[in-house]
């Protein structure tokens, strides 16, 4: 007939209702010992000249792009960071300048999309009132716009040249478009580092030259990894 779970010693109480039955002495005793040992200066020790032999865990990463130019440098952090940074997608000066270049008057825009130090401004409004800050926070967001219609045409251009030419020779040719946009980007970085325009007393120039960075950014990035495929 088999045991009950109350007979087994170790597991619980005999039927009379006396007190668990325990392990052996000689199994106490050992198991006593083990945890002295455990205990000890001397197991510690041990265990930490273990633990320092051991590799240090490492998050496995994931392997960078594959370089599409060889001869021209990766973008760098802050050139990934700007192309990350969100566009004013839900304003509607920047609907409508993604639209059309006919929807809004860019005829005076054109001293902001060229390298800087750029043109002086001619605009007479105080700079420090809330109207001046205003329309150059508005200025940005059209010209966010602008540069974003713009990429989208050239994106379809590139496609048609890789499409009749072949990858390797529109490649070749953005090579060294690429060359010359990393130029720009040093100069403008330079200007930026230089405290060319002050973020109070220049503020349009210098949200301008923010801007003209960030788009720099994205352009050598888009690209470097043929973003436009």
């Amino acid at each position: 007939m088999a045991r009950q779970a109350s007979e087994i010693p170790g597991l619980g109480c005999p039927k009379d209702g006396g007190k668990p039955m325990h392990r052996k002495a000689g199994k106490t005793a050992s198991r006593e010992s083990s945890l002295k040992y455990i205990r000890s200066p001397q197991y510690r020790g041990q265990s930490a000249r273990a633990a320092s032999r051991r590799p240090a865990h490492r998050r496995k990463q994931a392997p960078p792009p594959p370089s599409i130019f060889p001869n021209v440098p990766k973008p760098i952090q802050r050139m990934v960071e700007l192309y990350s940074q969100a566009l004013p997608f839900d304003e509607p000066l920047f609907k409508e300048a993604l639209r059309s270049p006919d929807a809004l008057d860019e005829s005076d825009l054109a001293r902001w999309k060229e390298e800087p130090p750029f043109i002086e401004d001619n605009d007479t409004t105080d700079p420090f009132s809330t109207t001046y800050l205003a329309f150059t926070k508005s200025l940005g967001v059209v010209l966010h716009g602008i540069r974003l219609r713009e990429q989208n045409t050239r994106d379809i251009e590139l496609r048609e040249a890789v499409a009749t030419k072949g990858q390797d020779v529109v490649v070749a040719q953005l090579q060294q478009e690429v060359t010359g946009l990393w130029g720009s980007w040093e100069r403008a970085d330079a200007l930026l580092r230089a405290r060319k325009y002050h973020p109070y007393h220049h503020s349009r120039e210098y949200m301008m030259l923010e801007h003209y960075l960030q788009w720099l950014a994205r352009t050598i990035f888009h690209l470097t990894y043929l973003r436009f495929l």
